[in-house]
């Protein structure tokens, strides 16, 4: 079966260390800098108080984990990593990280990085992340208001240099967590599945159409009429296109949680798909069933991602607007990493 591999390196994190050295010092294992390397520390700082009024209640737990995503060059490479965090009576900063030593570009100076997550963690109790406390906010996220400099947060490291950046965080509940520019996924230690939807719509005289349309994702509430508990996605569309008068659209996959309860027969999430117009082809979005909200099993991912018993495709589930077929599975989609 194709697990998208998401687990963040829990494993791989080493003892938080509270220090009271200076920040040159912190380099400990390798306090000299390389000429073809440029070396990134981060330092949270929590906004002011006046702010964290408007934003939720702060956690009394001391933050031991930074989880970064930054990119650099011009691939871009991606990093994420999680890093212990010390503390000196400048503040708190990431401790020396092999992942925070960034390579300069054969025949450049310089390299652009660009720090596109950033999560505060405390410490289980165990030398381990155990919750998220803090976060930085994303720019155009509800929360981004509440700092100075929300991500992304982009810098030009020399070679050679050592480099403190630091970054503003705000406390953090994780019922709110799409306000902070995050998706649920992005903070939460979980493997992760695919799954993919293709649509079809149907005119009232009975012509086929490839579909436009918007998807939501929620996880199953079996105490709400309708189904949906938490929101995971929102306002997701199809890559839709026009090749020379062919329209054509890639079938939608989205990264889903497993399921841990005991019988798998059961619905967790729900998802919602709504039939969108598409001027030059269909037109106007019409017909009977403009909308379909369905639940969805754990046996109904699993057979998707064994059907065909490739675990490079996940197959995906086939959904008709206003047609007589039922939704079902049916074709492939190649899988990609999320």
């Amino acid at each position: 079966m194709k697990t998208i591999k998401f687990y963040m390196a829990m494993l791989a994190v080493f003892s938080l260390v509270l220090t009271s050295c200076s920040k040159d010092e912190v380099a400990g294992t390798n306090p000299d800098v390389v000429d073809n390397v440029a070396s990134l520390t981060l330092g949270p700082v929590l906004s002011d108080m006046g702010r964290q009024e408007m934003t939720p209640q702060c956690s009394d737990e001391t933050p031991a984990f930074a989880q970064i995503r930054l990119e650099y060059g011009d691939g871009p490479t991606v990093v994420e990593t999680i890093v212990p965090i010390g503390i000196d009576e400048d503040g708190l900063f990431t401790l020396y990280s092999d992942d925070l030593e960034i390579p300069i570009p054969s025949g450049e100076t310089t390299v652009d990085v660009t720090l596109t997550d950033f999560v505060v963690w405390s410490d289980d109790g165990f030398g381990n992340p155990g919750m998220v406390i803090w976060i930085a906010p994303k720019d155009g996220s509800d929360y981004a208001q509440f700092v100075d400099d929300p991500l992304n947060n982009m810098w030009t490291l020399r070679a050679g240099s050592k480099n403190y950046e630091e970054v503003e965080v705000i406390c953090f509940d994780d019922r709110e967590v799409n306000l902070y520019g995050y998706q649920f996924f992005d903070i939460t230690p979980k493997p992760l599945y695919e799954f993919c939807i293709f649509a079809n719509y149907c005119s009232d005289e009975g012509r086929h159409y490839t579909a436009n349309y918007e998807f939501a994702l929620y996880y199953y509430d079996g105490n709400r009429e309708d189904g949906k508990g938490e929101m995971i996605y929102e306002g997701l569309t199809p890559m839709t296109g026009d090749d020379n008068g062919t329209f054509w659209a890639d079938p939608l996959c989205v990264a889903i949680p497993g399921y841990d309860g005991d019988d798998s027969s059961l619905p967790y999430l729900v998802f919602e798909a709504t039939l969108t117009d598409w001027p030059g082809y269909y037109g106007d979005a019409g017909g009977s069933e403009p909308f379909i909200r369905t639940q969805v099993s754990w046996d109904v991912v699993e057979s998707l991602l064994n059907r065909d018993g490739d675990d490079e495709t996940v197959n995906y589930w086939h959904i008709f607007f206003n047609c007589d077929e039922e939704d079902g599975p049916s074709g492939n989609a190649a899988t990609t990493p999320i």
